[in-house]
């Protein structure tokens, strides 16, 4: 069972290049990726991250067992995406794991019919 869990949501254009990007850059440090429709799972063996491309973004989700491994897998992702990026995307807020998050992506391009 995994004991630690956090999500963020990082506001990109072009999510689907961004997490291919993404999965690029960490490939070397991954067990194994998985791409699950438009899912990627970057197992780790202690914990993996998980890339979900939404219409505005990325949301991001990390579950590790120890909490080396768990604040390890967020630094791995925070600067990969700093490197990816030049706004602010190595700048992240994590937040425990929850369903206000979830969807989030959604409802900002619905209420601003863009992203």
């Amino acid at each position: 069972m995994t004991k630690h869990i956090s999500e963020t949501v990082v506001w990109v254009a072009d999510a689907d290049r961004i997490a291919e990007a993404l999965c690029r850059s960490l490939r070397d440090c991954a067990l194994s990726i998985e791409i699950n429709r438009t899912d990627r799972v970057l197992d780790f063996g202690d914990g993996r991250a998980i890339i979900k491309p939404k219409v505005c973004g990325l949301h991001l989700r990390v579950e590790a067992e120890d909490l080396a491994t768990f604040f390890g897998i967020r630094s791995l992702l925070q600067v990969a995406l700093s490197q990816l990026s030049t706004d602010r995307t190595g700048n992240l807020e994590w937040h425990p794991a929850g369903d206000e998050l979830f969807d989030v992506l959604g409802r900002r391009a619905g209420r601003m019919r863009r992203c």
